[in-house]
């Protein structure tokens, strides 16, 4: 069964391209049951990035009133993407999505993980004694213990510090330590609830040819019984589905059967892969 849904999709509030009524009309034309946007949330640096403070209010206001539009037609949800340094509340929000995007520097600065390499590796080297090892363990330390202090219902892009190493090789995501520390992080989140997030948005824009997570994770998060929802974490309209087939099968043969999406008159429900 095809996905129609997606639950992570962005607008220009923050750092996306189309605008929520074209993203949302799209998605109805599509046949969607369900689209959910998730701008980034309000924070106190990188205004480019996310929504400001000051315009909050106007970006719940516009997918409320997206939500009454398709009310009956396809369910438009209110969500937000929340990373760990965000300065606001969820309680407004149907849903969030818990993300890591930075690292703090030294002097205060904050150095992304998925933007410029060059600021990833300035990171590398001044706090991590040029360990891209250490740089992981840190990575999956503080998001683990986000999500679990958030009590998130989806876990976003588990493994998104991949996109920058495949241009940095900054360590080896073959090796043991890698993989274990990784699946020591998960493993932790596993009896949570929250769902695992397989976006594809690294897929739609050239930088990975697999969605986050990576198989081997996806594989253990199956045999830890939890649950997997598609995303394509879309900044721009014409990716709004990309990857997902590719996701689908990816999950198949793993041995996923079903997966989670937003759902028409309910927050969450499985559909079926088969």
């Amino acid at each position: 069964m095809p996905i129609l849904s997606c639950a992570h999709v962005h607008t220009p509030y923050c750092d996306g391209k189309t605008p929520a009524a074209e993203m949302a009309k799209r998605a109805f034309d599509l046949g969607f049951l369900s689209l959910g946007f998730s701008s980034h949330a309000p924070q106190t640096f990188d205004p480019g990035y996310c929504i400001d403070p000051a315009r909050e209010a106007d970006y719940k206001a516009e997918i409320r009133g997206l939500k009454q539009e398709y009310a009956g037609r396809m369910t438009v949800y209110l969500g937000v993407e929340r990373d760990m340094l965000s300065c606001c509340s969820t309680e407004d929000y149907d849903y969030f999505i818990a993300s890591f995007h930075y690292f703090t520097m030294p002097d205060g600065h904050h150095a992304p993980v998925d933007a410029g390499p060059e600021q990833l590796k300035q990171y590398v080297d001044a706090c991590c004694g040029g360990d891209g090892l250490e740089m992981a363990r840190q990575y999956f330390s503080a998001l683990r213990d986000y999500v679990l202090a958030s009590r998130a219902p989806i876990i976003g892009h588990f493994d998104l510090l991949r996109k920058n190493n495949a241009v940095l090789r900054l360590y080896d995501e073959e090796s043991p330590a890698y993989r274990n520390m990784a699946l020591d992080a998960l493993r932790a989140l596993a009896g949570t609830g929250a769902l695992l997030e397989v976006n594809t948005g690294a897929m739609a824009r050239g930088y990975l040819s697999t969605p986050y997570p990576a198989p081997f994770l996806l594989k253990a998060w199956k045999e830890w019984g939890g649950e997997v929802i598609v995303n394509s974490d879309c900044h721009d309209v014409r990716f709004l589905t990309t990857g997902f087939a590719e996701s689908e099968a990816l999950l198949r043969s793993l041995g996923y059967t079903h997966a989670v999406r937003l759902g028409k008159d309910t927050l969450w429900e499985r559909f079926s892969l088969t």
